[in-house]
Order: C-alpha cells, then sequence, then structure tokens
C-alpha cells in the first residue's frame, strides 16, 4: 500500500482520493475497502456480510487507519488528526453465497466502484458473469507471472 500511494510527485489528499485495498478477514474471507482519504471514511465491499457483525467490523478498522495514514503519509495526518475513519458497508450489491468466489468477487467490487459502478452494477452481478471475470482473472495471472518465464524477451 505504501507504494501504491507514495508515488514520486503525488500526495495523499491532493492527488489521491481514493485507496482500494483487499482485506482478508479471518483467513477466511476477502472484503475490499474502498477508503475515501479526504473524507476520513471507508466503504466496505462485502461479498457475503452474513459473515462479519458491524460491531466486529468497526473498530479494528477505523480505529488502524488514522495511524496508517500517519506512518505513510506525515501530511495528509496533519490535516485530519487522529480521530478515527467512518465506514458503512456498501448495501444492494451481488450476494456471493459460492464458496472460495470472495476474492474474485472483492477485486471485481474494487473495479466496478472505481468505475463510479457503472452497468451491470454491484448489484446487478449475477453467477454466470463471477465465472466469467474468474477466467479471465486466471488468464491475466497467467499472461503476467507465467508467459515471462518461457518468453523472457517478448513482450507480451
Amino acid at each position: 500500500m505504501s507504494r501504491y500511494v507514495n508515488v514520486p510527485g503525488k500526495t495523499w489528499v491532493l492527488d489521491t482520493d481514493t485507496v482500494y485495498v483487499p482485506m482478508c478477514w479471518k483467513v477466511q474471507h476477502w472484503v475490499g475497502l474502498a477508503i475515501n482519504i479526504s473524507l476520513s471514511h471507508i466503504e466496505i465491499l462485502d461479498p457475503y456480510p452474513p459473515l462479519k457483525y458491524d460491531r466486529q467490523v468497526e473498530k479494528p478498522i477505523c480505529d488502524m487507519f488514522p495511524y496508517v495514514v500517519k506512518n505513510l503519509c506525515p501530511q495528509a495526518s496533519q490535516q485530519q488528526g487522529a480521530s478515527p475513519y467512518t465506514w458503512n458497508r456498501v448495501k444492494d450489491i451481488y450476494l456471493n453465497q459460492r464458496s472460495g468466489d470472495c476474492g474474485p468477487v472483492s477485486i471485481k467490487f474494487m473495479e466496478i466502484h472505481s468505475a463510479g459502478d457503472p452497468d451491470p452494477h454491484m448489484f446487478g452481478l449475477t453467477d454466470n458473469h463471477v465465472d466469467a471475470f474468474r477466467k479471465q482473472y486466471a488468464l491475466d495471472l497467467y499472461r503476467g507471472l507465467v508467459m515471462p518465464l518461457y518468453f523472457p524477451a517478448r513482450s507480451l
């Protein structure tokens, strides 16, 4: 996260409003976080909210981020202080009831959210959409990680 937001010539709040971070809860469930630094607000993009209760989410995440910001970006923390972030779960989104899909679905939620929630929207995703983008993610990973091992001189 530090390398992403501390790009030379860029600063938090001025050049970066929202940072998207995947987070794994209890080594079993992935969610996406849309962290709006200028508003000190976190939107939780959770593909299966029944696994976590609100009280379990609020304290650790909201209390932790002011310290993360302070360590990664002192100029932003000077403006905001050490007050906890606010948060909400994004509602009316696709509910993933299949085991093993929460990681890819969380990534897709972050992609859709960062683009302004265009069609099919986070609530319009279906199991067929999930199957299709899981296949695309696998191809992207293969192309980016495996292919360069066999063809290092070729740019793909």
